[in-house]
């Protein structure tokens, strides 16, 4: 394990293997860049030294483009907006805690941006959620991503826009109520007990407390939040909901919320790829989630998720950038690394169309992560 003093920590660096504060909660994960902001959270906190088992990389290393390391999103701009509005969320998350005024105003503004980020950019939004799903802002990273996919199904749907925005809101303050839980408890780096999740299960009644009456939005987005936790054989909790008297935006926020913790790291555990997470989904059986729901979800987003890193038959690694409703085994893929070991830096390879082309199949979906570190390994080799 190495120890690192926060004064030598600065802005721009990136790390091999995640960092750590005091042994059980992350700092920054691995391949994600430090920011001023989190130094400052350091600073706050009083906290003198950071541990990880990796080592650190400067961002001009790679050219000083995130493009330049597999996983990471090319598209700067939305990388930049991606975090700005995970701080807007942690500063709401923070002043709700604090029993602090936040206006519907503010709710709104962040959910029509991500709405329209979404629209704009659909296959760089989910490779967010898939790259960059956990930080020291875990509660906001989390709130962020439920958004972005709880949208991609909406628009898959045509739902109309104020039904979008319900949907939006709903996913994005579903956990809300997680304010008005201990503290203590969410930061715990291990699993629950027996109480404290008991008590952990009581925030689906704060959120809808917190939007209903605090923020005072809509009964319908109260609703979202109160019944994502709601399962669709009546198992669920807080009021043992069952089929379809769960509303059906809660339904679509149950799914997002579970494939979102799959693909998130935990102190307690590594992150799912994202074809382990949809397969994870597929096999539940009609128990937690609306099987309609289920296979929405998976058309949305593919088998192998948008986003995706796969390895294909010929040796070569690939991105997926669309999937076919048809053929989810056969998604779209681009190519980030030939089979002659050749690098397309910034998504400047061929494009290759599985389903046209039946010479070529996905062997196995790839861990993005450990691609980062390979990738890092072999710049120390040269």
């Amino acid at each position: 394990m190495n120890y690192i003093k926060v004064d030598d920590l600065k802005a721009g660096q990136t790390f091999t293997h995640p960092v750590y504060i005091e042994d059980d909660t992350i700092f920054i994960p691995a391949g994600v860049p430090v920011r001023d902001k989190d130094l400052e959270r350091l600073s706050s906190w009083r906290v003198e030294q950071v541990e990880t088992e990796g080592v650190a990389r400067d961002m001009d290393e790679f050219d000083g483009a995130p493009e330049n390391m597999w996983g990471l999103p090319a598209d700067e701009e939305l990388f930049s907006f991606y975090n700005k509005i995970i701080d807007k969320v942690d500063d709401i998350l923070n002043r709700i805690r604090n029993l602090d005024r936040v206006t519907e105003k503010e709710i709104e503004e962040i959910v029509s941006s991500l709405i329209e980020k979404v629209e704009e950019k659909k296959v760089d939004a989910i490779r967010l959620v898939l790259t960059n799903s956990s930080n020291s802002k875990n509660l906001a990273k989390s709130a962020v991503n439920n958004g972005l996919l709880a949208i991609t199904v909406g628009i898959s749907l045509n739902r109309p826009r104020h039904k979008l925005f319900q949907l939006c809101s709903g996913a994005l303050l579903h956990d809300v109520g997680m304010q008005r839980v201990p503290q203590d408890i969410i930061s715990l780096g291990r699993e629950l007990d027996a109480q404290e999740l008991k008590t952990l299960k009581t925030h689906p009644v704060y959120s809808y407390r917190i939007i209903n009456r605090e923020l005072q939005l809509s009964e319908e987005i109260a609703q979202i939040a109160l019944q994502h936790h709601e399962r669709w054989d009546g198992n669920g909790y807080p009021q043992g909901l069952k089929g379809t008297e769960i509303l059906f935006e809660a339904r679509i926020v149950s799914v997002a919320d579970a494939f979102e913790a799959m693909v998130s790291e935990r102190p307690w555990r590594n992150s799912m790829i994202g074809y382990e997470a949809m397969k994870s989904i597929l096999s539940d059986n009609q128990r937690r989630f609306d099987p309609e729901i289920v296979t929405i979800f998976i058309r949305a987003m593919g088998l192998y998720p948008v986003g995706s890193l796969v390895l294909l038959s010929d040796g070569s690694i690939g991105r997926v950038v669309s999937s076919s409703e048809d053929a989810p085994l056969r998604p779209e893929i681009i190519i980030l690394i030939n089979s002659a070991g050749r690098e397309f830096k910034g998504d400047t390879g061929p494009s290759i169309d599985l389903l046209n082309n039946k010479n070529l199949f996905i062997a196995r979906a790839l861990d993005i992560k450990s691609l980062i570190e390979k990738t890092m390994s072999k710049s120390d080799k040269r």
